[in-house]
């Protein structure tokens, strides 16, 4: 079966997502959609660093929406501008076009109050058309994997799930220091991630899935950022953060039941790895079941010859998207959340070889 597919963003992680599904033959690019003027009428995959493709960049909503396909991979910054994108969403899915997403707030439309689900569910069921969020971090490691765990306990205490990662080489200085606050003083007001509430918004859909998932009943979910300056100038790929400033720092959400901290899911990251010497530290994810029997699982990520942690979380990231094209466009009208998704393997990632090297 050919799956037809179209790009909408072409940021890091999508222009991976991009050059993924061009080295694929069951996925046929028929659209790629761009914010930029100055990326429209450019060629997909010149833009996204692969081969030609053939498919002019457009920045025209309503020429994407007359596109016949059977997906639409989403990869918007939504946080930027939450109402836009779910009004993008619900067009695309009116349209007649499945939907796969990696925005983090649209891991579970219901946390977004019934106003979003309903209007989502309602552009679902008009076009005939599955909507799902997904991700690594959150989008997998935080919802999936302990669920699947779960399978394994007698008893579940406490759910741990969290990131550590290098952010020093991740190039995007909007993200490193407007959005997240590095290079700022701790209590500057300045950055988006000042604000401990919308920091929350990072992992509150997903502590909400996991409730619904596992019937606890939510007391409330309480949203924290914590850093740690630098003593010394550091040089990063998306600038120069001073000494002084937050060089580290760790955010996440705790969800509590029934008066009792049930789930812990945050990141913790750095600039340089001598920083806050008491967070865990590696690259990758940790999920723990506490309980009987208690379960620890440690990820790192890294492929050979990488350089740049954060590179591999986003191909983590994209190629989840990837794989999941099939079976929204399987499932049946709705949305379809984490916990519902059927089996599903990366077999055709044992298809692909190594770059320059030769099959026998």
């Amino acid at each position: 079966m050919t799956y037809k597919v179209i790009h909408w963003a072409t940021g890091h992680t999508g222009k991976m997502v991009v050059r993924a599904t061009a080295e694929r033959p069951a996925y046929q690019i028929v659209g790629g959609f761009t914010y930029s003027a100055d990326k429209a009428g450019l060629d997909l995959g010149e833009v996204c660093e692969t081969r030609r493709l053939g498919v002019a960049l457009t920045n025209d909503r309503a020429a994407i929406c007359a596109t016949p396909a059977d997906c639409v991979l989403f990869l918007a910054g939504a946080e930027v501008d939450p109402p836009a994108s779910v009004a993008d969403i619900c067009a695309l899915l009116a349209s007649g076009k499945n939907v796969i997403t990696t925005a983090a707030q649209f891991i579970y439309p219901r946390s977004m109050g019934p106003e979003v689900e309903n209007a989502i569910a309602a552009a679902c069921e008009a076009g005939g058309t599955t909507f799902h969020g997904l991700g690594v971090m959150p989008g997998f490691f935080a919802e999936t994997v302990p669920l699947m765990f779960s399978r394994l306990s007698r008893r579940v205490d406490k759910i741990v799930s969290y990131e550590t990662l290098m952010y020093d080489k991740y190039p995007s200085a909007y993200q490193m220091f407007d959005l997240m606050g590095f290079g700022y003083a701790p209590d500057d007001p300045t950055p988006v991630f000042s604000n401990v509430d919308l920091v929350g918004e990072t992992w509150r859909h997903s502590a909400m899935l996991l409730a619904d998932a596992l019937d606890l009943k939510i007391d409330r979910i309480e949203n924290f950022r914590e850093t740690a300056i630098t003593p010394r100038d550091l040089h990063v790929a998306a600038g120069i953060i001073k000494a002084g400033t937050v060089g580290a720092m760790a955010f996440g959400v705790r969800l509590i039941c029934d008066g009792e901290v049930r789930a812990v899911l945050q990141h913790y990251t750095r600039m340089a790895e001598d920083l806050a010497p008491d967070w865990p530290t590696g690259d990758g994810w940790t999920v723990e079941l506490q309980g009987e029997p208690s379960i620890t699982a440690k990820i790192e990520i890294g492929t050979e010859g990488s350089i740049i942690p954060t590179d591999d979380a986003c191909m983590a990231t994209a190629m989840h998207a990837v794989h999941a094209v099939p079976y929204v466009i399987d499932a049946k009208p709705g949305i379809l959340s984490l916990a519902d998704v059927p089996p599903v393997w990366g077999k055709d990632a044992f298809h692909l070889g190594r770059p320059g090297a030769a099959r026998g």
